[in-house]
């Protein structure tokens, strides 16, 4: 599957890198680039007029179907793995007032979202996974999947670890090269956490343009599911300062 992105650096590209976070990990002697999956985690929530808060703020539905809906998706052990991280509030009769402070907020955003709450689990050393639930004002979650399903898939949890990733992905014949970047990332389709790994970029038509190449490595086999790529075009650069 290839993906084509327009790479525009403006704000918009600022606020993404300001909401994830880049890691570096050892496998041997050897620093690999790393990021907390699912970073995208809070794209339903993002552009929304919202407040952080407490739990003791929410309607008692919400955190009865936030639990709920956990333990049933991925049974009572892996729940108790899972931290809270935060909660929000969304409230559009205030978004004159929260868009002085978070300037991103937009009228156009989901006015379905009324509740969010975020979990992280640890993954490897200081490598995180994030989710954020989320729900509408009747406590209903209106948010996708990100976690795979215990019914269906016993050992999701059985997570292989970077360098084995690494190696597996190392070795592919298709796209070759040295790892670039990995994550932790759930792929529904297969209803598994996937290792995303992220192979050297090639040069491919104009100028401006790149063709990023990703491995998707099942976490738990070690299986190469699919591979993708992605048409980078810079469309436009700003200065430095």
């Amino acid at each position: 599957m290839t993906k084509t992105v327009i790479l525009i650096l403006s704000f918009a590209t600022f606020s993404v890198t300001t909401f994830s976070q880049d890691l570096t990990l050892k496998c041997g002697e050897k620093e690999i680039e790393c990021e907390n999956g699912n970073k995208d985690h809070f794209d339903m929530v993002m552009y929304c007029p919202y407040e952080e808060t407490d739990t003791t703020k929410l309607p008692q539905i919400v955190l009865d179907n936030a639990k709920q809906y956990l333990t049933a998706r991925v049974g009572q052990n892996f729940f108790h793995v899972l931290n809270y991280y935060e909660c929000q509030i969304v409230n559009f009769k205030k978004f004159a007032k929260i868009k002085k402070q978070k300037g991103w907020v937009s009228e156009k955003s989901d006015k379905r979202v009324k509740y969010a709450i975020q979990y992280y689990f640890i993954i490897q050393d200081s490598l995180r996974y994030y989710l954020t639930i989320v729900f509408d004002k009747d406590g209903k979650i209106i948010s996708k999947d990100q976690l795979p399903s215990v019914s269906k898939n016993k050992q999701f949890d059985k997570i292989l670890n970077v360098c084995d990733a690494k190696a597996i992905a190392e070795q592919d014949k298709v796209f070759t090269g040295e790892l670039q970047n990995i994550s932790l990332e759930y792929l529904g389709s297969a209803n598994t956490f996937v290792w995303r790994i992220e192979k050297p970029a090639v040069k491919e038509g104009k100028k401006r343009q790149r063709v990023r190449r990703f491995l998707l490595v099942n976490a738990n086999s070690g299986k190469v599911i699919k591979r993708e790529t992605e048409i980078w075009t810079i469309a436009c650069e700003l200065q430095a300062f």
